[in-house]
C-alpha cells in the first residue's frame, strides 16, 4: 500500500470501517511511514476536537445569505428550490 492509498483510508480506519485485511496494510504502512504517521495522528486529532463540540446549529437566515452570497459571486440564480418539487424537465 503507497501513501496515497492510505491517505484515502484513514478517515474509514479511525471508523472502524475498514476490513482486517485493509486495517492490517494501514497499520503496516504507518509504521513504516513516518508521513502517514503523522496524517493520521493529525486527523485523529481534528476528528476528537468536533467530536467535542457538540452539535451547532447554523443561524436561521444562513441558507438565505448563503445563496446570496453564491448568487453574487457567480452571477447566477441560485434560489434554493422547494423539495418537493420536481427540477424542469429538460428534454
Amino acid at each position: 500500500m503507497n501513501c496515497a492509498e492510505v491517505y484515502g483510508w484513514l478517515q474509514a480506519y479511525l471508523d472502524a470501517g475498514v476490513t482486517v485485511e485493509q486495517e492490517r496494510a494501514v497499520e503496516a504502512h504507518i509504521r513504516a511511514c513516518p508521513d502517514c504517521r503523522r496524517r493520521l495522528v493529525e486527523l485523529a486529532r481534528a476528528v476528537n476536537a468536533l467530536e467535542r463540540t457538540g452539535d451547532v446549529s447554523p443561524r436561521a437566515d444562513f441558507t438565505r445569505r448563503l445563496y446570496e452570497s453564491l448568487k453574487r459571486e457567480a452571477g447566477l440564480d441560485l434560489a434554493p428550490r422547494d423539495r418537493r418539487t420536481r427540477p424542469p424537465d429538460r428534454g
